[in-house]
């Protein structure tokens, strides 16, 4: 089949969602399949205007990728941090995919049609280019949408202060746009053919869904996790810095709002009243990034703060590290998420101090990747450093996470997507070959 992704994240850039669809593209191309991919160029090239620039990321006419895709880039925006500005971005950038989709119909002409979210906007595109183009298509739902959006109202709860913008948003807009998001996604969701997850728990609750049933059908859903090849390997350092009355902790993520990591400073400032010395790196970037270093000082945590680095740095604060952060806000629908760092700290075999409910916590337990315990309880999360550190033969991590992760990445998804991906064609039998 020639399969269309419209996306707003691709490779150069190395976050979650640009490694997930490199890896699934390979796949598929190795499988025979053929895959044209509609996205903006890197955040690092974006203007404030219509990209214009004739580097081949910003360029308007297609070229191949690093996995053989055909790339199209869109026009971009480049945005701040608040959540009113992203939106806006993704809207306008939602705009441009349309616009080149009809710019490049002939060129493109898919069989199906997949759509991965977030960001929000791109699950209308999906349903408009499959108009456009009378195929099929699937929506890469990732994460637990649009339950997230009922959630709105604490999403700047881990940023500081709300902005006056926030404060009159909070006063009717906000509910507004939640309740037409919902609408549009939910709308988009009963439409398609299938629907990708992240986490067997959020299929469970798809599944469910009167909502997303038209006349007692609906889409099939499939659960494809973020177990995607790593460029962070153990080593025989990792271990080596561990002391008596210390604990080395490292976070390497997303800084934003779900995670909540003010929760993890207050852990730190209790720990180190109990005798034991935290020492914590952060890795990585996120809207709530100066509001933490503001709060580490305030509280005098020792805490350092890293930029975000290429997968392949990482291997010296794995090295470093004595455990390992998985941590999320206390928001309802999170128990449905599994954030895509516990897979390659399960492969890497770093303890993973879990802050988390849910799936994400059953996994960590049931594979013996590290200890669990609840969310915005920074008590309970001293507890468990302080006995770790107390403990350290503890910290100390199997193979049967990493061989669940290894049996995840190269037996299972391959199966699962190239299987919809069949039953999707012979279903759809009058698709040009």
């Amino acid at each position: 089949m020639r399969i269309l992704l419209v996306t707003q994240y691709w490779y150069p850039e190395n976050g979650v969602p640009q490694r997930r669809w490199s890896w699934l593209a390979k796949i598929l191309i190795d499988a025979g399949h053929e895959v044209c991919v509609v996205a903006p160029p890197p955040r690092n090239s974006r203007s404030i205007d219509d990209t214009t620039g004739d580097s081949s990321l910003t360029r308007k006419v297609p070229y191949k990728g690093a996995e053989g895709e055909t790339i199209f880039r869109t026009s971009a925006y480049r945005v701040g941090d608040s959540i009113t500005s992203k939106a806006a971005s993704q809207l306008r950038i939602a705009l441009s995919q349309v616009r080149t989709l009809i710019r490049n119909r002939k060129q493109i002409e898919p069989d199906l049609v997949i759509g991965t979210v977030p960001a929000l906007p791109t699950a209308g595109v999906t349903w408009l280019a499959a108009k456009i183009f009378g195929r099929p298509y699937v929506i890469d739902l990732r994460d637990a949408w649009p339950d997230l959006m009922g959630q709105a109202a604490s999403w700047n709860a881990g940023v500081g202060d709300p902005s006056i913008r926030e404060k009159l948003a909070k006063n009717g807009p906000l509910q507004l746009v939640t309740r037409v998001s919902t609408k549009v996604l939910n709308s988009s969701l009963r439409g398609a053919r299938a629907i990708l997850v992240t986490s067997s728990t959020l299929k469970a609750s798809l599944e469910s869904r009167r909502e997303l049933s038209t006349r007692g059908n609906s889409p099939e859903v499939v659960v494809i996790r973020n177990v995607f090849p790593v460029a962070s390997q153990p080593t025989k350092d990792r271990g080596n810095h561990r002391k008596d009355g210390h604990l080395n902790v490292l976070y390497a993520g997303t800084i934003g709002r779900a995670q909540n990591l003010q929760n993890a400073l207050e852990a730190a400032k209790l720990a180190k009243l109990q005798g034991l010395h935290v020492h914590m790196i952060f890795v990585g970037a996120g809207a709530a990034r100066e509001l933490l270093q503001e709060k580490a000082q305030e509280y005098g945590v020792d805490a350092r703060f890293i930029r975000l680095k290429p997968a392949e740095l990482l291997n010296a604060y794995y090295d470093w590290a004595d455990t390992a952060l998985v941590h999320l806000a206390e928001w309802e629908p999170l128990r449905r998420t599994v954030p895509s760092k516990t897979y390659e700290l399960l492969f890497n075999r770093i303890h993973i101090s879990g802050v988390v409910e849910g799936e994400a916590a059953d996994l960590i337990s049931s594979l013996g990747g590290g200890d669990v315990v609840p969310p915005q309880d920074p008590l309970a999360l001293a507890k468990l450093w302080v006995s770790l550190g107390n403990n350290p033969q503890r910290l100390r991590v199997g193979t049967t996470g990493r061989d669940w992760v290894i049996r995840e990445r190269e037996e299972m998804t391959p199966v699962r997507l190239l299987q919809i991906m069949e039953q999707i064609e012979a279903s759809d039998g009058n698709a040009p070959s």
